[in-house]
């Protein structure tokens, strides 16, 4: 094999620089939409993997985790977005979504409770300051 080729591997995992591209095209995606709804431009935290934060925290009182899967790791997802909004003095928000399926929501209500919706409806308790 020459240099620069990938070999696959069979194990069904991306390399690093693909799964970060992969994810930081998600939270493009996502804030976008979310964005949208909301009417205002939301950017993504570009420290977040030098200081572990959240993938956003424009949202003012929220701390917006996204996650691009086709495994489904929720309840490890909901503890990251809460200990990344616990250090943000914000609550939690998990947007996630796999191939060819909508965006879905984990909107915090109240302690480590949460709420699950459609991006719709977390611009709508962003939107209302549902808790």
């Amino acid at each position: 094999m020459g240099r620069g080729v990938a070999v696959a591997t069979g194990t069904g995992s991306m390399s690093g620089a693909r799964s970060r591209n992969k994810g930081a095209n998600a939270e493009r995606e996502v804030l976008r939409l979310l964005g949208d709804e909301l009417g205002v431009a939301l950017m993504r935290n570009l420290t977040q993997t030098r200081g572990g934060g959240a993938d956003c925290l424009e949202v003012a009182g929220w701390a917006i985790e996204v996650k691009r899967c086709e495994q489904l790791s929720r309840p490890a997802w909901w503890r990251q977005a809460c200990r990344q909004a616990e250090q943000a003095s914000a609550r939690p928000m998990l947007l996630y979504r796999r191939s060819r399926e909508s965006w879905t929501a984990w909107i915090h209500t109240t302690g480590n409770s949460w709420r699950e919706g459609t991006l719709i409806d977390a611009a709508g308790a962003i939107r209302e300051g549902w808790v």
